[in-house]
C-alpha cells in the first residue's frame, strides 16, 4: 500500500557552502534528519546527523561565510571527507528506500535549487554509473504555489510563518529541523487545501500548478490589530505569537502611522523587513510622553530583549574599551592608565593600536614586525590588502605630510591623533559645504552626466589611496574620541525643547543622570532647565557609568538632538550652573560629533 505523505519516511537535508554551486565553492556543512510528517512532535526519528566537510588543499572560508555561519578556518578540525559523508548518507537513505515503496529516497529540501547541485557532485565524485539515489521535493517550489501572497518564501520566514523560532547563525542542525517542521506544516495544508495526500500527487500538482507571476502582498497580522494604535509616540513590538519574544522593536512619533507604513502594498521594504513581516502575527506597544522618550526606550528595550531582526543595537559581541595616551594599549575599564574612551569595540581596537605602536617606532615601516602594524592599521583582511611596495609607499606619503605635526618628542599620540583628526573634519566640511553650493549652481542648467566610465569601477591600490586610508582611519578614530567626551557630558545634563510650532505654552524636559534618564517632564516656556544634578560629578566617573547600554541610550539621544534642531525645535541643553548650551551652539557641536 502507497503511504500518504503524512506517513511517508523521508530525509530532510541543508547544505553550507562556500560558493553559490560547485563551480564557485565547496561544500563545508550538511546535515540530514530522517522523520515523517505524522510524527508527534515533528519529530525525530534518529535525530539530525550533522558533519563538517574537508575542504581541499589551499581552499579558505570566505569572511561572509564565516560570518553568516559562525564556521571559521580554525574551526573544522573534526571535518570528515566528502567520501565517508556520501556513504553515511546513502546508508541513511538505504534505510528510509527499505520501509517506501519508491526506488528513491524523498529527500525534502527548502530551496533544492542551491543543494541540489552539490549533491549531483557528490554522487558523480562517489558514485558516477549508480543511479541518483533521491528523489527531491522543494518546500520552496511548494511554497510558492501554496502560500504565493506572502511577502517572502525563504526557510526562516516560512517556519517563522508557522510559529517556529531559528537562530541568527545559517547552521545545517537548524534548518534541517525548520525544513521538518516547514514539511509537517505543508503536507497538512496540501492535504486539506488542495486534495494532495500522496507522492505522485504532489509530483503532479507541482507540474501542472503554475506560480503566479503577479501577487498581492498578504500579511499574517490581522490589519485590525495595528489599525487600533494610537496617533502617539511610543514605541512598538512585532511579535510572532500574542505574548511571545519580540522579532522587531520600532520608535515612532506616530505609532499609527509608522505601523501603518509596514502593510501598504507599494511601500518598498528592505529584505530582512519583509522577512520578518511574514513572521509578525501581533503587535504590542508602549507609549511615551515624546519621540526622543521613545527612541531611548527603544535602545533600552532592544538590548534587554535582543530581537532578532534588529542589527544596530543589540548587544551580541559589542562591547567598549579604554586606551592609553600613547594608543599602543587599551583596557575594558577606565583607569589612570587607560584615559581615552569609551570607545566600541571591534577591528578599531586593533587599528588604533597599531597606529600607537606605529608613532611609537618613529613613523617607520621598514622590517617584518612593521609591516604586521602597517597591515593593522589599514584594517583590511589579508586578501584586500595592497602589494607591499605600494603599502610602503603610501606610508611614507602619510609620514612626509604629517611627520612634522608630531612637534616635541613628548607630545603623545592622542594628541597627535585629535589634532590631525580635528584638521582633517574640518577640510571635509569645507569641501562638503563647497560641494553643496556648486550643486545648487550647476543643478538649473547642467544635464545628468550617465557616464558608466565613471561609476562602478572596481578599486585600486595605489600609495596615495593607502595613505587616504590611514587619514580615513585617523578621521575615524578622532571623531570616536570627540564623540565619548560628548557623551560623558551629555550623561549629566539637563534638555529641553519646544514644540514644532513653538506657540505652546509648555516645552517638553529630560533630566539625565549617570547617561539614564532621570526626570520627564513639561515645563512653562520661560522656565529654564533645572541644574543637572550630576554636574559636578569627576569626568573619570563619569566614564566609569557608561556601559554598552548606556552609550547606545546616549548615542541615540544625540541623534534625536539633531532631529529636533533641524525641524527648528527650540532647544536648549544645559551641562552645569553656568553652563546652557543655546540651540546655535548645539549646532555647532553636532557638527563635529
Amino acid at each position: 500500500m502507497t503511504a500518504t505523505l503524512a506517513e511517508l519516511e523521508i530525509l530532510t537535508l541543508d547544505c553550507q557552502a562556500t560558493g553559490a554551486n560547485p563551480d564557485k565553492g565547496h561544500l563545508l556543512e550538511i546535515g540530514w534528519l530522517p522523520t515523517r510528517a505524522s510524527a508527534a512532535d515533528n519529530p525525530v526519528i534518529t535525530g539530525p546527523q550533522i558533519y563538517r566537510v574537508c575542504l581541499p588543499a589551499g581552499a579558505a572560508i570566505p569572511r561572509v561565510v564565516q560570518r553568516i555561519t559562525g564556521i571559521s578556518d580554525g574551526s573544522i578540525a573534526a571535518a570528515v571527507s566528502s567520501k565517508n559523508i556520501w556513504e553515511h548518507l546513502i546508508e541513511t537513505a538505504k534505510k528510509i528506500t527499505a520501509g517506501n515503496p519508491s526506488a528513491a529516497c524523498p529527500l525534502v529540501i527548502h530551496f533544492a535549487r542551491f543543494e541540489e547541485p552539490f549533491l549531483r557532485q557528490l554522487h558523480q565524485d562517489n558514485d558516477p554509473e549508480g543511479p541518483f539515489p533521491f528523489r527531491i521535493i522543494c518546500t520552496h517550489e511548494i511554497a510558492i504555489r501554496l502560500l504565493p501572497n506572502l511577502p517572502r518564501r525563504g526557510i526562516r520566514a516560512i517556519a517563522g510563518y508557522y510559529g517556529h523560532s531559528m537562530p541568527e547563525l545559517k547552521r545545517s542542525t537548524d534548518h534541517v529541523v525548520a525544513t521538518a517542521f516547514i514539511w509537517k506544516k505543508m503536507v497538512e495544508l496540501l492535504d486539506k487545501a488542495c486534495g494532495v495526500s500522496g507522492l505522485d500527487q504532489l509530483d503532479n500538482w507541482l507540474a501542472t500548478t503554475k506560480p503566479p507571476r503577479r501577487f498581492k502582498r498578504k500579511f499574517p497580522m490581522n490589519p485590525e490589530i495595528h489599525r487600533r494604535l494610537p496617533d502617539k509616540p511610543g514605541i512598538y513590538r512585532m511579535l510572532r505569537t500574542k505574548n511571545g519574544d519580540p522579532l522587531y522593536i520600532g520608535k515612532a512619533k506616530s505609532l499609527k502611522q509608522r505601523v501603518k507604513s509596514y502593510f501598504r502594498q507599494k511601500t518598498p521594504h528592505a529584505e530582512h523587513t519583509l522577512e520578518m513581516l511574514t513572521q509578525a502575527r501581533e503587535l504590542d506597544f508602549a507609549i511615551t510622553g515624546s519621540a526622543l522618550e521613545a527612541a531611548i526606550l527603544e535602545s533600552d528595550e532592544i538590548k534587554r530583549r535582543s530581537p532578532p531582526y534588529n542589527i544596530a543595537l543589540r548587544r551580541r559581541e559589542r562591547g567598549l574599551t579604554f586606551f592609553s595616551k600613547d594608543l599602543c594599549r587599551n583596557s575594558a575599564a577606565v583607569e589612570k592608565d587607560f584615559p581615552v574612551g569609551p570607545l566600541p569595540v571591534g577591528r578599531f581596537i586593533q587599528t588604533v593600536s597599531a597606529f600607537g605602536l606605529w608613532l611609537a617606532h618613529g613613523m617607520q615601516v621598514n622590517d617584518d614586525d612593521h609591516l604586521d602594524i602597517a597591515h593593522s592599521v589599514l584594517a583590511l583582511p589579508p586578501e584586500y590588502t595592497p602589494e607591499i611596495d605600494c603599502l610602503l609607499g603610501g606610508f611614507r606619503i602619510f609620514q612626509e605630510n604629517y611627520s612634522s605635526r608630531m612637534g616635541h618628542p613628548h607630545q603623545s599620540a592622542l594628541r597627535f591623533l585629535t589634532a590631525l583628526g580635528a584638521t582633517l573634519w574640518r577640510q571635509r566640511l569645507e569641501t562638503a559645504a563647497l560641494a553643496e553650493m556648486i550643486a545648487e549652481k550647476e543643478n538649473d542648467n547642467a544635464e545628468m552626466d550617465t557616464d558608466p566610465k565613471k561609476s562602478g569601477q572596481e578599486h585600486v591600490w595605489t600609495p596615495e589611496a593607502v595613505a587616504r586610508s590611514i587619514e580615513n582611519m585617523v578621521f575615524h578614530s578622532a571623531h570616536l574620541i570627540r564623540r565619548a567626551r560628548w557623551f560623558c557630558l551629555l550623561s549629566e545634563s539637563s534638555l529641553t525643547w519646544s514644540s514644532t510650532d513653538h506657540r505652546d505654552k509648555f516645552k517638553m524636559l529630560v533630566v539625565f543622570k549617570n547617561g539614564s534618564v532621570l526626570e520627564r517632564d513639561k515645563v512653562k516656556t520661560g522656565k529654564k532647565a533645572p541644574i543637572p544634578p550630576g554636574c559636578t560629578k569627576p569626568f573619570r566617573i563619569r566614564q566609569k557609568d557608561i556601559n554598552l547600554t548606556t552609550y547606545d541610550r546616549l548615542r541615540v539621544v544625540t541623534t534625536e538632538l539633531r532631529r529636533l534642531v533641524s525641524e527648528g525645535r527650540i532647544v536648549e541643553l544645559r551641562l552645569g550652573p553656568g553652563v546652557t548650551l543655546s540651540r546655535q551652539q548645539i549646532i555647532k557641536v553636532l557638527r563635529w560629533i
